[in-house]
């Protein structure tokens, strides 16, 4: 699948650790200044647990730390790594200590303890200022409860990183192609019991690669991520040093190492604009209907109710940092695993849920829900409630009726409500589905409706409370202004928001869309109301609403604590 196999697989006994755990003394002798850190993305505890009893407990490793001494004696991986040959007849690097398949308990033990020691031993004899423990200092390696943290963060490639790949000119080409998605995708051909690359069918590396893969895939995950990645990063690293991509631990799994690809990201971002569209074939726009079986009960009422969403893939591309954002396994349709019913497939979430699950970031409504606490967004939207359910009247800003004028061209497919209110038939044709998804998108607004700026009052006056201080003065239309410039390139407001009023609604609450809203004090009295629990008096609303706003916002004037920045003292 996503990944084309390179080098030998990484045996059970080198494990990457994840829990905490704490290092009592140092590997090496003499050990730098930076080396107190707790906190290590390079730390592994090596065990053969899996293959017989232990006598001691793991051994720390800490990877970056050897490669980095191995350097300074101008020595390479090949110090602890072999060569072996790959699926493809190539010699790669083979990602197991000091062999290219594992043996008996003993076997193993003696590998690592005769690898290791000896080569400790040997910088020892050769006055290397920092040498690692030699034969009988057991403890030094095998500690029970060592001093340091594997700390690693999870490594990931978003669409900058994506195309530093696939556009790069140091990958070779695919054959016969102007593309190399091969040099790291593929998938299994049965017949021909090999691994293939199939253009425009490349799949997520994490669908096959699983944590626990099924036959024919024999490489896990995070074996699968390694194997390819940092020994094509090495690999390439011999011929082509400059600008390659990492081969420790660090460079992928700290904070600092992520910081380094994120500015190279940028630094490709500036200096080509807009990333080129991924070349998979995907379409611009899906017609998305729920799939309802042939012989369905009550078939005909149910296709009947259902309104496509015309659903913007492009535009979803554009916005989002990887397939993955929406496509969290495969980059199948939705449907293929989240059925009507729900099957094991998608974890028995029902497409329903898959869609509309306020909770889930991979949902088009969590996601939506999540877009909404950009700060921009958030100084109205924070103080919505939350409901576990889409509200029911937002549901035709998605579900679309189609116009009279659009009604398919196909006397097959599934009936839908037509703005006439008469049915129509659905292309099942893929082109004219994605056609007819084009021009719904296009009737949808790509601007925010705004009232006319005569019809924002300039300023509007809060002296209700006016007492030690003089009455607020409030530069309302100065707001309002504000925030609509906020949202002027924001596609999820310009859809959402549907009439000019609907923004005002963000602070004239739980009271009908009007120009001339009702004041505040129409609904919060001026005392707090004992009878109306969780409707604040009117001092605390006007407080909780500006001072909210200007907290979700992260607007740094005025303070909630500067009081006169909003109302002058009396004199």
């Amino acid at each position: 699948m996503a990944h084309r196999k390179v080098v030998a697989g990484l045996s059970g006994f080198l494990v990457a650790l994840a829990a905490v755990l704490v290092l009592g003394g140092d590997v090496m002798s003499k050990p730098a200044a930076d080396e107190n850190v707790t906190a290590r993305a390079d730390l592994i505890m090596i065990t053969i647990a899996g293959q017989g009893e232990l006598e001691m407990p793991a051994s720390v490793f800490m990877h970056d730390k050897h490669t980095a001494a191995l350097k300074e004696q101008d020595k390479d991986c090949s110090a602890c790594h072999k060569t072996t040959t790959n699926e493809s007849g190539e010699e790669v690097m083979s990602l197991k200590f000091m062999r290219t398949e594992d043996g008996s308990f003993e076997e193993l033990k003696n590998i690592y303890h005769d690898g290791c020691i000896s080569c400790h031993a040997e910088d020892r004899a050769a006055g290397v200022e920092k040498y690692g423990p030699q034969s009988g200092e057991c403890r030094r390696c095998h500690v029970e409860n060592p001093q340091v943290t594997a700390v690693r963060l999870d490594s990931g490639m978003d669409n900058a990183l994506h195309y530093r790949h696939w556009g790069s000119d140091k990958i070779a080409k695919d054959a016969g192609e102007e593309t190399n998605c091969g040099s790291c995708h593929h998938e299994w051909d049965e017949q021909a019991e090999k691994l293939v690359y199939k253009k425009f069918e490349e799949e997520s590396c994490s669908y096959c690669h699983t944590d626990t893969p099924e036959e024919p895939v024999k490489t896990p995950r995070q074996l699968a991520f390694h194997q390819q990645c940092v020994v094509c990063h090495q690999t390439m690293s011999e011929t082509q040093p400059e600008d390659v991509g990492p081969v420790d631990c660090a460079g992928c799994h700290s904070a600092e190492g992520q910081q380094k690809i994120e500015q190279k990201n940028e630094t490709m971002q500036q200096r080509i604009g807009k990333l080129p569209r991924l070349p998979r074939k995907q379409p611009d726009a899906v017609l998305m209907t729920p799939p309802i079986p042939e012989d369905a009960q009550n078939r005909d009422m149910l296709e009947a109710s259902a309104m496509p969403v015309a659903f913007n893939h492009l535009y979803h591309e554009e916005t989002t940092d990887s397939c993955s954002s929406c496509h969290h396994k495969s980059v199948q349709a939705c449907s293929e695993c989240h059925t009507v019913q729900g099957s094991e497939k998608g974890d028995f979430i029902a497409l329903e849920q898959a869609m509309h699950q306020v909770s889930s970031e991979y949902s088009c409504v969590g996601c939506h829900q999540q877009e909404q606490a950009r700060p921009e967004c958030a100084g109205c939207h924070a103080a919505m409630p939350t409901e576990p359910t889409p509200a029911a009247d937002s549901c035709t800003t998605c579900h679309q009726p189609v116009e009279s004028a659009e009604q398919a061209v196909s006397n097959d497919g599934i009936y839908v409500v037509a703005a006439s209110g008469q049915t129509a038939r659905l292309p099942k044709d893929k082109d004219a589905r994605e056609a007819l998804a084009k021009r719904m998108i296009e009737r949808r607004p790509d601007t925010h409706k705004a009232l006319a700026v005569g019809d924002i009052p300039e300023t509007v006056t809060i002296g209700v409370l006016a007492d030690e201080y003089k009455p607020s003065e409030m530069p309302h239309r100065k707001i309002v202004l504000k925030l609509l410039e906020n949202m002027q390139d924001n596609q999820l407001a310009s859809v959402f928001h549907e009439t000019e009023l609907t923004m005002c609604q963000g602070c004239h609450h739980n009271s009908p869309a009007s120009k001339t809203p009702p004041r505040c004090a129409s609904c919060h009295g001026e005392p707090f109301m004992e009878a109306r629990a969780g409707r604040p008096g009117l001092k605390a609303a006007y407080h909780g609403q500006c001072m909210d706003c200007h907290t979700e916002m992260k607007l740094e004037k005025p303070a909630n604590t500067d009081c006169v920045a909003c109302h002058e003292k009396k004199e």
